[in-house]
């Protein structure tokens, strides 16, 4: 298979790839998407249709996108603009190919028993046991929890609200739903109250909340006592309102190779410390050591930053991310035993229904599906509702809960070279770099969703979509674009097929 590239500017270089299990459809209609025009309904109109997933219930049969409309709004940022978090609504859409200008809108998915919030990323599976159609979509301002979960008869809906509810680890935001072949249902989901980081938890057979919601506190610390130290709990220093105080850092310079005991030895040598928080796990920060004063380092960690997050002592919470530890010096009885009554310990760590958190930090919009027994799990930067873009990080595993490895971002331009834990969305710093690529996304969408269509010889075709918001000529939301592509394959290491590198493409071609 041979392609031109654009590398930069107007050079081009002729690349040769051999694709694994490329070969042209028996049969089939060929249904052209642009890449750079509105999506019309069957009446004309720019179709209100974004987010959400694309599902064939029966072969051969209609194909629904259950959608987000975001209305007329105009979006007068370039990211993160009130537009598209004030209204939103659900759309059952229906079309016989997916073509443009075959979409119907049947009707908006929720019948009135749903709360009046704003919504993003809707999705909708079926679940064999129960013989219902479930939807799960994120709520925004309000609700009572992070997702909002109904169930219809029928494909069409109307869908039912059942309840609102949370995943294991807080704050849930953009999420996929994947259905395993074994009926087993499961969540991959960003938590963007413990830094937009990434986990996938297994569904309860009826598909209507998380296994893995959290659990009472343990009875006692899970950590090792550490004399003249209360164990406040595994996951970082927070206050009763869950905000880090003023603390002082060996980040970026001195963590390299400083262990948790140094970071307790800091905290004696410094004036006025009064907790510590120690990253011991993560590699993205291990050897991080946070100390938590009333002033910058009286100490001999003079040099060492200082921070202000906007908290204040003392130290009554942790956060759910696990690979930190917080430890408060012990004063007096009455401070052990109110730390002993607010201890709160996440459940996010692996287990049987957990894969803990994984991968990049400040990432969102992500995609989980299974190909030839592999999972992967698609994500990167933040965007939101960015006009420019995300790439596309590359994750697969063996087993729906991993653990997962990272090989590639298949969504940045071919000629950037990424710093390690960076993708190209929005900028932000992590650690030990900045990420600085915002502007460089292949695609200038937000991952969406990817389509499985069947094929006539029996395999399966993987459509990719995202939504290039801030693209409508006109301004209006509601007639934003979408990208497609058709993912092609290439054989990786130990035998695992990976997406190929994508080029920008005004038309594709997909085999209904």
């Amino acid at each position: 298979f041979t392609m031109f590239r654009q590398l930069s500017g107007c050079a081009w270089t002729v690349v040769t790839v051999a694709l694994v299990g490329f070969a042209p459809p028996t049969v089939g209609t060929a249904v052209n998407i642009s890449n750079a025009a509105p999506r019309h309904n069957v009446t004309g109109n720019v179709m209100d249709a974004h987010d959400g997933s694309y599902n064939q219930w029966t072969p051969g049969g209609p194909w629904y996108y259950y959608a987000m409309g975001y209305g007329t709004c105009k979006q007068g940022g370039d990211m993160c603009h009130g537009c598209g978090y004030g209204y939103s609504w659900i759309g059952v859409w229906t079309s016989k190919d997916m073509s443009n200008g075959s979409w119907t809108l049947l009707r908006d998915a929720r019948d009135d028993t749903w709360p009046k919030v704003t919504y993003f990323r809707v999705h909708v599976v079926f679940n064999a046991k129960t013989k219902l159609y479930v939807l799960w979509v994120n709520l925004n301002g309000g609700g009572g929890g992070d997702y909002a979960v109904g169930t219809s008869a029928t494909p069409e809906g109307p869908f039912t609200f059942v309840h609102a509810v949370d995943a294991g680890r807080r704050s849930g935001g953009d999420f996929d739903i994947l259905v395993d072949d074994d009926g087993a249902g499961y969540i991959i989901y960003t938590a963007t109250g413990s830094g937009h980081t990434m986990a996938i938890e297994r569904l309860t057979d009826d598909y209507l909340a998380s296994a893995a919601t959290p659990l009472p506190p343990p009875p006692t610390p899970p950590l090792p006592p550490i004399s003249g130290y209360t164990v406040v709990g595994d996951g970082a220093c927070r206050d009763a309102t869950g905000k880090e105080p003023a603390f002082v850092t060996n980040e970026p310079n001195h963590k390299a190779g400083f262990t948790e005991q140094d970071c307790i030895q800091a905290c004696n040598a410094t004036s006025d410390c009064q907790d510590v928080s120690y990253c011991a796990t993560n590699p993205g920060c291990s050897g991080a050591c946070h100390l938590y004063t009333t002033a910058p380092s009286k100490g001999p960690q003079g040099t060492w930053n200082w921070v202000t997050p906007g908290g204040h002592l003392p130290v009554t919470k942790v956060t759910d991310e696990t690979w930190w530890h917080c430890y408060a010096k012990t004063t007096s009885a009455s401070e052990t035993a109110a730390l002993s009554t607010s201890l709160r310990r996440s459940t996010a760590s692996p287990s049987n229904v957990s894969s803990g958190v994984f991968g990049n930090t400040f990432v969102e919009a992500p995609v989980l599906f299974k190909r030839k027994g592999i999972y992967y799990a698609l994500f990167d930067n933040c965007c939101c509702f960015c006009g420019h873009g995300s790439g596309i990080g590359v994750y697969t595993a063996t087993d729906p809960l991993g653990p997962y490895t990272y090989h590639n971002n298949v969504g940045c331009r071919a000629n950037v070279s990424l710093t390690p834990g960076c993708g190209c969305g929005m900028d932000h710093a992590i650690d030990h770099a900045s990420c600085d690529f915002y502007g460089d996304s292949l695609t200038l969408a937000q991952q969406n969703f990817v389509i499985r269509i069947p094929q006539p010889d029996g395999t399966m075709q993987y459509v990719w979509t995202g939504d290039r918001w801030q693209s409508a000529a006109d301004g209006i939301k509601a007639h934003d674009l979408q990208y497609w592509s058709v993912l092609d394959w290439v054989a990786g290491p130990n035998g695992i097929d990976l997406p190929l590198q994508f080029v920008w493409q005004d038309t594709i071609v997909i085999n209904v």
